[in-house]
């Protein structure tokens, strides 16, 4: 039979329907040639196969070097029994714990009972709350008096006239280094260069 072009589902069910209708034990070779005559593409029968008894539909061993498969009706039906019982299982275990879980949900709802003084502390507790970002509005307002912010800008401050001195001092000994190296006059060098007279007083 020429190979037709089929789904994957399709194929599974065609090489499955071999093992159950022979109920005999084959190598993959073997069964590569009788899915080509059910029109499955032999190059896929491999892939087929292992899928198969990956979901347990298919049994495998290895005798001396070589591999044999097989799959009979009845195991076929076990593993449908056992799968479903996982099922069954699993769903359960799945309905418990939506079970736990609105348990949960109700006894937190009995102690959370809307009582007179339970909205009383609320209320307060949001108008604290908005008190506070009232307070922080005000502050960001008053930045300038902030003495976070002030002892910042101190700081930054002093890191600047640091570095102003470090500069200056550079300066100068680049200065008192042209001077010495070329015998030139320190007054002329600092005209030349820009240098004012009070170039050194940083207080």
């Amino acid at each position: 039979m020429p190979a037709i072009r089929m789904s994957v589902d399709e194929k599974r069910v065609k090489v499955l329907s071999i093992f159950h209708e022979t109920k005999d034990f084959f190598q993959l070779k073997e069964i590569e040639k009788l899915a080509s005559k059910q029109g499955v593409v032999e190059k896929t029968v491999k892939d087929i196969v292992q899928s198969l008894v990956a979901d347990g539909l298919v049994q495998s061993d290895k005798i001396g070097s070589s591999n044999f498969f097989w799959s009979f009706p009845s195991a076929q039906g076990a593993t449908l029994r056992n799968q479903f019982r996982s099922a069954q299982e699993e769903n359960s275990s799945v309905l418990l714990r939506i079970k736990e879980a609105e348990d949960s949900i109700r006894s937190e709802q009995v102690m959370r009972v809307p009582t007179v003084e339970r909205e009383a502390a609320l209320a307060e507790f949001q108008s604290l709350q908005d008190e506070i970002s009232k307070l922080r509005s005000e502050l960001a307002q008053y930045g300038a008096c902030d003495p976070e912010q002030l002892a910042q800008r101190r700081t930054a401050m002093r890191l600047a006239k640091e570095a102003a001195f470090r500069w200056t001092e550079n300066v100068v000994l680049a200065r008192d280094y042209v001077v010495r190296q070329y015998g030139l006059n320190a007054e002329e060098v600092s005209q030349h260069f820009g240098i004012k007279s009070d170039f050194e007083d940083l207080e």
